[in-house]
């Protein structure tokens, strides 16, 4: 059987036992015991299926049994782990597999004990490990409460844990995480805390049948500030989804710009075949306006300069280059802490020379909050590649850099820093996005951020999150990042206010970016009903009807509108446009004027005033306003109006060169000229032109641009 054939019967097992039906579980679990080759899983499988049908013979007889609900569950779980166990074996049997492989590292061992307790060997056993044992559990506990293990050693294991579970599920993998958020150092329980909520989420269904998982989250809630932190992790995982975005604006836009500019420079000064410059050390009086030539380049960088002191991800395109040092073929350096301890970093930073302050140079990286673990390994184990003179040069610019940007961090006042803790989620959330985006292995592990996980909509969510508070915080977060459908279902989870006509509002202006204009229509008037009316509301209701075509009610709400706001240009312009959708092209007109008078300069709503005076016979002031029009911002459409007035005038050969201009400017786009042409069929016979002539007037047209 293939592999991912496998893999989905595997899970179908699972949802089967989760959704209760029994009867095809052992049916597809017969079928997956069938590749093991084995017989002791048969003879398991033929034991719980008894159990099963026993109790299903005894369920319904004449004495209820007060133990069927807890045999009933415990038999679920062992159905469910036994699933496990068998899919188990068939990856360890598949040679192909990473996991197979990675087993025959001689750092991992199968049963562990007090003599083990290297960080790769406690790495590889409490990752590969599908189930603990209780030696494994207290080991693993001893290890998290203990001040003899240093701290990035606990996170070591915390991170093993937390892809164990990604792997496997155990009940005693959740319940050590929650331990370790209880009693480990600040670094350790960030890590126990988003392995905690990545898992809860992957595994929301399966965990219902486990109480005591939902017990050990609960007695979390005891914690200081544990919502909070629940909250800071989620704005992080929901930050991820930019990182793509500005990965390729960094590709697509900033790179190619500043190699550019750079090439405008050296070409601009002819530096290429310069010997000497005895002005080297002088200011070049031509970079001010090099820049000048690319000013959305100092925006750009700007941009992103304020991304990453907001805690986005900005880094992955720089440093994606970098991982392909040996050090990053351990899967364990993918998820260990930056200390300055590290010997692979005292080998990377060794400098016999003396130029550079490699101590001072490793504790400002383990402090900074500017680069993610991941990215503070490549860059140091970089350096050893930069040659010696160069090498200070670039520590202590880092290091100035580090500096000015942990100034501008530590400036609460400034830029709203996140906390410490804040920056430990951060980091150790980008620590994993790079694993999961660059792992050479990566297609062998979930990728959390490319399923688009929405935390929200988990089970578990109100596990973690009780505070409507907080629920209102991401919501609002999603908002202003523009994630109107996950802003719509975080928002309804606390919709339940009568006065909350604010959450209203951005729940049916989500509706409103989604193109729902219906379920936009319903929120507003739901806010409408406050006692305090607000024109901002009135004015979007009046959208709504008008975009679904009820002209009538659109305009009666701008109406409405215009009494709060009787000096709101762009409120006169809806109306008009709301008179013209209706075809009132008389009072359309009106107020089309009226706002060109109070707006002189702008010529585009001299567009509607031609057309509306076009439909109205009056083609002398459709013409003034389109050849107005032409000579601002002319198009094939206003060439092609221009035609039709001219022709509707009698103006034949004008029109005729009207015509030419206007398939000129639409680049001879022969179906767009045909198609607007005989459209505007119903208006130029209104104005007496003979039906014949109008597709004939059309083809004479086509066939003189095509003779030229």
């Amino acid at each position: 059987m293939d592999f991912n054939l496998i893999q989905k019967k595997y899970k179908n097992c699972c949802h089967l036992v989760i959704e209760k039906q029994l009867c095809l579980v052992f049916s597809n679990l017969q079928e997956l015991i069938a590749e093991t080759h084995g017989t002791d899983y048969k003879s398991q499988l033929d034991e719980y299926r008894n159990i099963y049908t026993n109790m299903l013979k005894y369920s319904f007889g004449e004495f209820e049994d007060p133990e069927k609900k807890h045999i009933y569950f415990k038999l679920l779980q062992n159905l469910l782990d036994f699933s496990d166990t068998v899919y188990e074996h068939l990856l360890v049997s598949n040679s192909n597999l990473y996991l197979s492989k990675i087993r025959q590292n001689p750092s991992y061992i199968k049963e562990i004990n007090n003599d083990d307790l290297k960080p790769d060997k406690l790495f590889f056993h409490y990752w590969l490990t599908r189930k603990y044992n209780t030696i494994s559990i207290d080991i693993a506990s001893s290890i998290i409460t203990k001040p003899e293990f240093s701290w990035w050693e606990k996170c070591l294991l915390v991170s093993a844990i937390t892809l164990s579970l990604e792997y496997f599920f155990d009940e005693s993998k959740f319940l050590l995480l929650a331990e370790a958020y209880r009693n480990g150092e600040q670094q350790v329980k960030q890590r126990a805390l988003v392995g905690l909520m990545i898992n809860l989420y992957l595994h929301q269904k399966r965990v219902k049948l486990y109480p005591k998982i939902e017990e050990g989250i609960a007695k979390l809630h005891e914690i200081p500030d544990f919502e909070k932190q629940v909250e800071a992790i989620l704005i992080q995982f929901i930050r991820t989804k930019d990182t793509e975005k500005i990965n390729k604006k960094f590709q697509e836009e900033i790179f190619p710009e500043m190699a550019r500019i750079q090439s405008r420079i050296y070409d601009k000064l002819n530096m290429k075949d310069l010997i000497q410059d005895p002005l080297q050390d002088d200011k070049n009086p031509d970079w001010e306006n090099v820049f000048h030539d690319s000013p959305n380049l100092l925006n750009k960088l700007e941009e992103f300069s304020v991304l990453q002191m907001e805690g986005s991800d900005v880094f992955l395109s720089t440093f994606s280059m970098l991982k392909n040092f040996t050090f990053f073929d351990h899967i364990e350096n993918w998820f260990m802490p930056f200390y300055k301890e590290n010997p692979d970093l005292a080998e990377a930073l060794k400098d016999e020379t003396g130029q550079f302050d490699s101590i001072s140079f490793s504790e400002n990286m383990e402090h900074s909050s500017i680069l993610c673990n991941s990215d503070k390994y490549s860059f140091s184990l970089n350096i050893q590649h930069v040659p010696a003179k160069e090498r200070s040069m670039v520590v202590e610019m880092f290091n100035m850099e580090v500096k000015s940007m942990d100034e501008i961090a530590s400036d609460d006042d400034l830029l709203n820093k996140p906390s410490r803790e804040n920056n430990i989620y951060k980091q150790y959330i980008q620590d994993i996005y790079r694993f999961n985006k660059l792992f050479p292995h990566k297609q062998n592990f979930f990728d959390i951020f490319s399923a688009g996980a929405v935390f929200h909509n988990a089970h578990t969510f109100r596990w973690l999150i009780r505070d409507e508070k907080i629920i209102r915080n991401i919501g609002e977060f999603l908002f202003e990042k523009g994630y109107y459908k996950d802003t719509i279902e975080v928002f309804s989870l606390i919709d339940n206010c009568s006065d909350n006509f604010e959450l209203w509002q951005k729940i049916a202006y989500s509706w409103q970016q989604l193109g729902d204009y219906s379920k936009a229509l319903e929120y507003y008037l739901k806010a409408d009903l406050m006692e305090i009316r607000k024109a901002w509301n009135i004015k979007k209701i009046a959208l709504c009807y008008r975009r679904l075509g009820d002209y009538e009610k659109a305009l009666h709400y701008y109406l409405e509108a215009e009494k709060m706001e009787p000096d709101n240009i762009q409120l006169q312009a809806n109306i008009a446009h709301t008179f013209f959708d209706q075809k009132d092209y008389d009072n359309a007109l009106k107020v089309y004027f009226k706002v060109e008078y109070l707006t002189p300069d702008n010529h585009k709503i001299q567009r509607p005033i031609a057309w509306c005076s076009l439909m109205m016979q009056k083609p002398q002031t459709a013409k003034k306003y389109f050849e107005k029009i032409i000579d601002k911002e002319g198009n094939q459409h206003d060439l092609l109006n221009l035609g039709h007035v001219e022709w509707c005038m009698g103006n034949k050969k004008v029109a005729i060169e009207r015509y030419h201009q206007s398939l000129k400017a639409s680049e001879n786009n022969i179906n767009w000229f045909t198609e607007e042409f005989m459209a505007d069929s119903e208006i130029l016979i209104r104005y007496g032109i003979d039906p014949l002539d109008i597709p004939l007037m059309r083809d004479l047209i086509i066939l003189q641009e095509e003779s030229q």
